[in-house]
């Protein structure tokens, strides 16, 4: 498999985590990379308009969770500038642009399928003596969510921690997950992309394997906003 990114690596870094990146269904490798840019540019924690929230979900639990196993936050500081490498996904949309690395409403089979296939061609290049000492950390919204985890599930003991922005986990009804990898979930409330019910499933796959941090924000669809940046900041200082 050929796969296109971009990439960023300190070889001398003072932060040494490590970022793999993969975006959602119709965008490309530069998503991630504004998301990543936007984490590291919070201070302490917080981003511009950001303001900490305890808001209730509509099912009467905490819209912020950490659930045991999770590691309290440290004082280990994020570096100047994130080392990453971002891919595009493996299939261009030939008239409206942008990317993709499972056809949309595919089945499951096809969807598990199409992420070996990347999993194999990315660890291959994990391999390298170049990232063997570094924290290796998945990051992906949508599509690249469901990527992210379906490469734990495949190498439970490779990937560090994995930060999954509004996946599917249509298909994962039954899965179990065995691995030491912290997990930081969210979604929107108002997200009408991913049903709930695969919503609930995700959570309760990664709530059962022990190691997760769970976020909802009020008001918020398919997409990132400015507290979710702030809260993913403040997980990675905790690793």
């Amino acid at each position: 498999m050929r796969l296109q990114m971009t990439s960023n690596i300190d070889v001398a870094p003072d932060d040494d985590r490590l970022f793999v990146m993969f975006h959602g269904y119709g965008n490309d490798e530069s998503e991630m990379v504004r998301i990543i840019d936007a984490v590291y540019a919070c201070e302490d924690g917080l981003g511009p308009d950001a303001t900490p929230h305890a808001v209730q979900s509509s099912a009467a639990s905490p819209a912020s969770a950490v659930f045991p196993g999770t590691a309290p936050v440290s004082a280990a500081p994020l570096g100047a500038t994130p080392s990453y490498l971002s891919f595009r996904g493996t299939y261009g949309r030939l008239y409206m642009g942008g990317h993709y690395w499972y056809p949309d409403g595919c089945d499951v089979e096809e969807r598990q399928r199409e992420c070996a296939s990347v999993g194999e061609a990315v660890t291959q290049l994990l391999a390298a003596p170049t990232f063997a000492s570094r924290l290796k950390v998945l990051v992906g919204f949508s599509q690249g969510g469901y990527l992210s985890y379906r490469l734990v599930k495949a190498y439970p003991d490779l990937f560090d921690a994995a930060i999954l922005l509004s996946p599917s986990f249509k298909g994962e009804e039954d899965a179990t997950l065995e691995s030491p990898t912290r997990f930081f979930l969210a979604y929107g409330t108002e997200d009408h992309t991913i049903p709930l019910d695969d919503q609930h499933n995700a959570r309760a796959v990664l709530e059962d394997a022990g190691h997760l941090t769970y976020r909802t924000y009020p008001g918020m669809g398919h997409a990132i906003c400015d507290q979710e940046i702030a809260d993913i900041s403040v997980f990675l200082r905790g690793l």
